[in-house]
């Protein structure tokens, strides 16, 4: 059997424990509030790290890239223009299938799905129109 004594190390801390006089209800209690602080601290310090892409939009200047990007991409269309009207024949049809080519290859397809959409839809609408009409029903 160990006795413990006085001078053994950690007995201080040992006996700091015991005589607190702290019910069970109180240690958790304190734990309860400890662990609701860390936690609160946490997710402060997350929220602070997500970024925002408005922050970074302005912080790195994305209006200036924007406009930028804006201005080849009207360059880029009357260098393509121009080339176009340069060409006749079968080259022309060989560059306009290629050019369709690339443009299928970097359009974005949800995009593309909703333009097919409205597309259908106005395709339809003067034929819906015309078989609402014929059935005397009217449409509001």
């Amino acid at each position: 059997m160990d006795v413990i004594a006085e001078g053994d190390p950690g007995f201080k801390r040992t006996k700091g424990l015991m005589n607190r006089n702290a019910t069970l209800s109180q240690v958790l209690r304190e734990a309860k509030e400890k662990e609701e602080i860390r936690t609160s601290n946490e997710v402060t310090v997350e929220t602070d790290k997500k970024t925002h892409y408005g922050l970074l939009f302005d912080e790195f200047q994305g209006l200036s890239h924007l406009e930028a990007l804006e201005m080849l991409s009207r360059e880029s269309e009357i260098k393509v223009k121009s080339i176009l009207n340069s060409l006749s024949g079968e080259e022309l049809e060989t560059l306009k299938v290629e050019l369709e080519q690339l443009k299928e290859a970097f359009s974005l397809a949800e995009f593309c799905e909703e333009e097919e959409e409205e597309k259908k839809g106005k395709k339809y609408r003067p034929r819906m129109d015309q078989e609402v009409s014929d059935q005397a029903i009217s449409r509001e």
